[in-house]
């Protein structure tokens, strides 16, 4: 039966919306632990639940990942029809600060700078990174047919819409020498790894490419405000859900619902060229790369 209970959670997360496959395999691998621990006393009842989430702080499982667990093991609940017991304030809480670096800008442009000791993939990746600030899962999900007429799509991971960007003229060269396909968050990672190596900047173990969008958002909300445009447009442009912009920036969750850039403009891509001009990094695609 434990593979029944697991194929239903790939059902659920599989259609009508297909997760991406890192989430997949995460999801079905902390359901796989927790039904191998609960063994046959199914549906697991409310104590089986407590018991389960003591023994992983007893295996040294931090409230981090155990905040995880608890999201993953809902949706198995839900996926195979069993009431769950708890709401959202009993999820566990980390009582440490999540560790989120971000890049100092002159080592932005030192990764740059170094494009020659990459590959065209890891060109691609980071060029992609520099310029738009996209997640490592949305990295992973651009697939060659997303590129076309000067144009790339980034499909977000949160519940931000798809964006179609305008691909700027400096780092064409770049997106047009390599042909993505989706990849893993895993794989993702490793390219960033291997980027930092040949940058001279060394290994930096828990930092990513999300280290660079932090930094991208940081100093986009600043050129933004020093140019008379909303500091919003920054989330906008990285792919900000519309509550998240809101809540962040206009006072309200409803406010970032309502607020559409994009009718100041019957260009489509106004966003785009309004960023690009304040952008901090693109200019360092025209300098000699050394």
């Amino acid at each position: 039966m434990r593979a029944t209970y697991l194929e239903n959670l790939r059902l659920v997360l599989t259609s009508p919306r297909k997760s991406a496959p890192g989430t997949l395999t995460c999801y079905l691998s902390t359901a796989s632990i927790f039904l191998t621990w609960l063994g046959d006393r199914v549906p697991p009842s409310d104590k089986d639940l407590r018991r389960f989430f003591l023994a992983r702080e007893e295996q040294g499982i931090n409230a981090r990942s155990r905040a995880t667990e608890f999201t993953r093991l809902k949706k198995l609940f839900e996926a195979n029809g069993w009431p769950w017991p708890f709401k959202k304030e009993d999820r566990p809480v980390a009582e440490d600060k999540p560790f989120a670096p971000a890049f100092h800008p002159d080592e932005i442009l030192q990764l740059i700078a170094a494009r020659e000791e990459y590959s065209p993939q890891e060109n691609f990746y980071l060029a992609l990174a520099t310029t738009y600030g996209p997640r490592p899962v949305e990295i992973g999900r651009v697939r060659g047919r997303d590129i076309r007429d000067n144009t790339i799509i980034i499909r977000t991971a949160q519940k931000g819409k798809q964006r179609e960007h305008l691909i700027p003229e400096v780092i064409s060269p770049v997106i047009s020498s390599w042909r993505p396909r989706e990849r893993g968050v895993r794989a993702i990672s490793y390219s960033f790894h291997r980027i930092m190596e040949k940058s001279g900047l060394g290994k930096r173990p828990g930092w990513g490419f999300h280290s660079i969008r932090r930094t991208l958002l940081t100093l986009l909300i600043t050129n933004l405000a020093k140019g008379d445009y909303p500091p919003s447009w920054a989330a906008e442009y990285l792919g900000w859900s519309k509550r998240s912009v809101g809540a962040i920036f206009l006072g309200s969750n409803m406010e970032g619902i309502y607020a559409h850039p994009e009718v100041l403009s019957t260009d489509p891509f106004e966003l785009d060229r309004v960023v690009f001009s304040v952008h901090p990094f693109l200019q360092a695609y025209n300098e000699q790369p050394g």
